[in-house]
């Protein structure tokens, strides 16, 4: 990523070049920027994509809520053997593990018809055509519905709420590198603004920003609800544009008409 390796593989170059857009001006992707990658791999480059958008998810969640992304407890991290060691446990751990590709029996109409019930406002042959550019990869498809049933049935957050997140995640999508960095107004209504911070640099989110979410009501179940919404709203405002898919297939979209203007008044 930091332009150091030497003698790349096409592969690699074309990697990096799409995640580092999907990081730096999400707002501005769109289906072709698969193309590079599938000259070279076909329609594994939707795998590649998927893979891409899910740690948009992951890691999005680890920094709202402030996981540390390592084992060792901090004080021990100066210790360069130690870190070694962790790593070399780690990676023992990791080999036990059988990690090869599955074979996936679940045909694309099935996988669609399993979505139906999720996605109201489109049926048959629409919904067929909605999630056409999957045809070739109907566990992507699936993907979409277990997020969505995660949503919607064990979610603690209302409609209203999760439709606010993700007008505010789709409003605050970068367009360019400096959107992503630096200091810029956001909303004043604390969940509007973790939503604001999870989508420009998750990993500012602060303990201030998690206390007005608990001033607001917000237990710490409900705050991990949240750090869930943030992070779907990214992974889809992502795969939505990349793999050539309507917003409205996954989004509530009410929260633009009920709910009050944003004002950006505060500095992050």
């Amino acid at each position: 990523m930091d332009g150091s390796a030497t003698a790349p593989r096409p592969i690699e170059t074309a990697l990096v070049t799409l995640a580092r857009k999907a990081y730096e001006a999400p707002a501005l992707l769109t289906p072709s920027d698969l193309d590079e990658l599938r000259a070279l791999v076909g329609d594994d480059a939707l795998d590649f994509a998927l893979v891409v958008n899910s740690f948009h998810f992951i890691n999005r969640i680890a920094d709202l809520l402030h996981v540390d992304p390592e084992a060792l407890p901090e004080p021990l991290r100066r210790f360069e053997l130690l870190r070694k060691f962790s790593v070399w446990a780690a990676s023992l751990l990791m080999r036990r593990m059988d990690l090869a590709n599955r074979t996936y029996a679940t045909s694309f109409e099935d996988a669609v018809a399993a979505i139906a019930p999720r996605v109201g406002t489109l049926s048959g042959e629409a919904l067929d055509t909605a999630f056409a550019p999957l045809r070739t990869r109907p566990k992507i498809v699936e993907t979409f519905r277990l997020a969505m049933e995660e949503r919607d049935l064990r979610s603690g957050l209302d409609r209203a709420t999760l439709a606010r997140i993700h007008a505010t995640v789709e409003d605050a999508l970068p367009t360019c590198t400096e959107e992503g960095e630096g200091f810029h107004a956001r909303p004043t209504d604390p969940v509007e603004a973790f939503a604001f911070v999870g989508t420009r640099y998750a990993y500012r989110t602060t303990k201030d920003m998690i206390d007005a979410l608990h001033e607001a009501g917000y237990d710490d179940l409900g705050v991990l609800d949240l750090a869930t919404a943030v992070a779907d709203a990214n992974q889809w405002a992502r795969s939505s544009r990349m793999l050539g898919l309507a917003p409205e297939l996954f989004y509530l979209h009410q929260g633009r008409d009920t709910a009050e203007p944003r004002r950006a008044d505060a500095r992050t």
